[in-house]
């Protein structure tokens, strides 16, 4: 039996925990202020499109302005370190050469043959490297293979995006000492994976091989190439795991190698895999291999997107029911977010949902305002970040769809202003187009699916508006897509991984449901925030902020000794590098931070224009 005093001691202390928790709810809807982007903040201050860094030297234009102005008018004076690139000036190769230095703030001069080269560089200084498409040296002539093996002995670093034709190689003993090939194995491998060594990309080592059955549908490498026995002495960074499962792996074919050649290296890429943004992380890896130390920008942005999540409209109900008894509105709420935090809860991934208002603009199923404040609410507490996305089923023209957005947005919110905009693949043109409308007046940066052509990375598609690329389909996990990963977080310390949750709404077969997306989901998430953990989780919109410092920066670096001086232009904001050593590590540093990202590799947070590193002796370690 309770006693008096007994029960109402109970009951003062049930009224003061239903106080305590009523207080705690009803502040938080107090401060909870969702109508207001948190974001949404001004760029002014940061660097715009006219702060942007752009390479000097033009190649074959300079020297034929230096022609037409007659001796010593027109010359450029190279004040720092100079590419080379030999191809087709408006080709993918030249395209992404191009877009990496000036992401290393390097210089560049652009040829379309070896012999245009030699005459447009024989009064100027040596360059760096020279990075070739093999299609445009003729391997015929003695001269142009001399003419390579003379830029080596000057110390220039020759980088061959792919081999010249296998009878090329074959039929010269030239090109087979050039490229370290000892002979030729056969002339075509097949092969069903590919080890890629630790020490080379950031991540550390991998092995793209699909021993379940269920995981082959992730194979999308090449399935073939020459097979070369290699000389001794030559550094293997990539190898392909033959389907002839008798052959060791010691003997494994190589894709991508390096030889020495005194002070100059000769790389060799055997197969297409330098095409496209993958290439920006081979040149990366590459150049950190030349030297005893390099030192480069880094982006240091992870995000994470969300396309088409949440939908706020009522759509597609008879597809709905037949495969989840449910209205989007109740799958994207019951089902999705509780899955999805529930597997980002432990790897604090940047997030930005690209919310749609509705998907089918002529359907009749209209947004819901009440879900629109709901998930505001929610992503306000979870510092998730709120953008628009432009995807419409019902082909509107996307001034059409934004003012439809608009005047939704003003009767639910009376005013909300969205910092990101998820343009999918929306053309360039139709982008600035919409980016006229009231809705994204506010909007500072696009996010956009890469194309089939080359594309810059991360750039300015407008004077103070940014474009970041996606560098990864989460719903879509390939072998191929993997390494493009491991490129994109070498060069910039870049990632940006979009789900496309629409396909969840309107499923065009089984695989779209969502207990096989989430599977999906939950592999690329575990996989990409457990290799690169040392790199910043940014929403889009602080992305944006690293993009604009990082375009902006210009600086110079030089070592003495242990130490490293690195002097960085003023951008208004923090900016990171990349350093890579060879068994070394930082013992100090004054004017910043650091941390490591893994053995002989570290993040550098730049606080002073002027910082000073210290290095000693790590362990040694032998990668390959």
């Amino acid at each position: 039996m309770v006693s008096r005093r007994n029960y109402f001691t109970i009951v003062i202390m049930m009224l003061v925990v239903f106080f305590l928790c009523m207080f705690i709810n009803n502040m938080k809807e107090v401060w909870n202020d969702y109508t207001v982007n948190s974001y949404a903040e001004d760029a002014s201050g940061y660097p715009s499109q006219i702060n942007i860094y752009l390479p000097g030297g033009s190649g074959e234009d300079e020297q034929a302005q230096r022609t037409e102005g007659g001796e010593g008018e027109g010359e450029t004076v190279v004040s720092r370190r100079k590419v080379i690139c030999i191809g087709d000036t408006d080709g993918a190769l030249s395209n992404m050469v191009r877009e990496w230095v000036t992401y290393t703030k390097r210089d560049i001069a652009q040829y379309t043959s070896l012999a245009s080269f030699a005459d447009g560089e024989r009064e100027m200084d040596i360059p760096e490297m020279l990075v070739i498409d093999p299609d445009c040296i003729h391997w015929e002539q003695e001269e142009e293979i001399s003419l390579l093996t003379e830029c080596v002995a000057q110390g220039i670093h020759l980088i061959f995006s792919r081999l010249p034709d296998v009878s090329v190689i074959e039929n010269s003993e030239q090109v087979r000492e050039l490229l370290g090939i000892r002979n030729i194995a056969e002339r075509e491998v097949q092969v069903e994976g590919l080890h890629l060594y630790g020490g080379f990309l950031l991540g550390g080592e991998k092995v793209y091989h699909a021993v379940e059955e269920s995981e082959k549908k992730y194979q999308d490498l090449e399935p073939a190439f020459p097979w070369y026995r290699l000389e001794a002495g030559v550094q293997v960074y990539m190898k392909g795991i033959p389907v002839d499962e008798s052959v060791k792996p010691e003997s494994y074919p190589a894709v991508i190698w390096r030889k020495s050649f005194g002070t100059a290296y000769v790389f060799a890429v055997n197969g297409g895999y330098m095409e496209g943004m993958t290439g920006i992380g081979f040149l990366s890896a590459m150049s950190a291999d030349m030297y005893t130390y390099e030192l480069y920008p880094a982006v240091n942005a992870q995000s994470m997107v969300f396309a088409g999540y949440p939908s706020l409209a009522d759509e597609n109900r008879e597809v709905m029911d037949t495969y989840y008894s449910r209205s989007v509105k109740q799958l994207f709420q019951e089902i999705l977010w509780p899955g999805i935090t529930t597997t980002l809860q432990d790897r604090e991934f940047g997030l930005t949902c690209m919310l749609a208002p509705q998907y089918d603009y002529q359907d009749g199923s209209l947004p819901d305002s009440r879900q629109l404040k709901y998930y505001l609410k929610i992503f306000n507490e979870q510092s998730v970040e709120t953008g628009l996305h432009g995807f419409d089923r019902s082909r509107t023209l996307p001034a059409g769809k934004l003012a439809e957005d608009q005047a939704f947005l003003t009767e639910a919110l009376d005013s909300y202003h969205f910092s990101s905009f998820y343009a999918g693949n929306l053309k360039e043109e139709e982008i600035k187009e919409a980016l006229q409308e009231e809705v994204l007046s506010s909007v500072k940066t696009v996010v956009t699916k890469p194309e089939e052509e080359h594309q810059e990375t991360v750039g300015f598609l407008s004077e103070q508006v940014t474009r970041q690329r996606v560098t990864g389909d989460g719903l879509n996990y390939s072998y191929r897509g993997d390494l493009l990963v491991r490129s994109m977080e070498t060069a910039l310390g870049y990632l940006n991984i979009s789900f496309d949750l629409t396909r969840v709404a309107y499923p065009e077969g089984e695989e779209d449901l969502w207990e096989n997306l989430a599977v999906e989901f939950a592999r690329t998430a575990g996989a990409y925030g457990k290799d690169f953990q040392g790199f910043d989780r940014t929403t889009a919109s602080e992305c944006d902020a690293h993009i604009r410092c990082f375009l902006g920066l210009d600086y110079e670096d030089s070592r003495t000794g242990d130490t490293i001086r690195l002097q960085t232009s003023d951008t208004g904001g923090t900016v990171w590098f990349i350093l890579r050593t060879h068994n070394e590590k930082v013992k100090d540093m004054e004017g910043g931070s650091w941390r490591k990202l893994e053995e002989d590799a570290f993040l550098i947070e730049v606080e002073d224009e002027e910082v000073v590193i210290t290095l000693e002796p790590s362990e040694k370690r032998y990668y390959y």
